[in-house]
């Protein structure tokens, strides 16, 4: 139970974590976004690369989403810092990571303690 629980919480990290780039950088007005389709784009496309691999619950896959998302979790800090009306959507931007790292572990607390294999 907990291992699907976290799993699942891991995965909703990683979707809002998508979704807030598409809001952040494409659909809110200067200066809160940059309302640029492209740049949105290009901000979520990282984020696809392990995708498949993290929707069918493989390991590897999820260490390289964490990874990505210590990126997003870095320009989270920066936006946070340095560009005050984005504040809001920055620390979106690093609470998201921290959640799927928090769930990760625990995930993987539950998984060793399950006896699957």
């Amino acid at each position: 139970v907990d291992l699907k629980r976290w799993t699942h919480v891991m995965l909703g990290a990683y979707f809002l974590t998508q979704a807030s780039q598409v809001v952040w950088h494409g659909l809110l007005p200067p200066p809160l976004g940059t309302q640029s389709i492209w740049l949105a784009f290009f901000a979520i496309l990282p984020l696809l690369i392990p995708l498949r691999g993290l929707v069918r619950q493989n390991y590897r896959s999820m260490i390289w989403a964490g990874l990505l998302l210590m990126l997003y979790f870095a320009i989270g800090i920066m936006e946070a810092w340095s560009n005050p009306p984005q504040r809001p959507a920055a620390l979106l931007q690093i609470v998201f990571p921290v959640i799927y790292l928090f769930a990760f572990r625990k995930r993987n607390n539950a998984y060793s303690g399950s006896g699957e294999s």
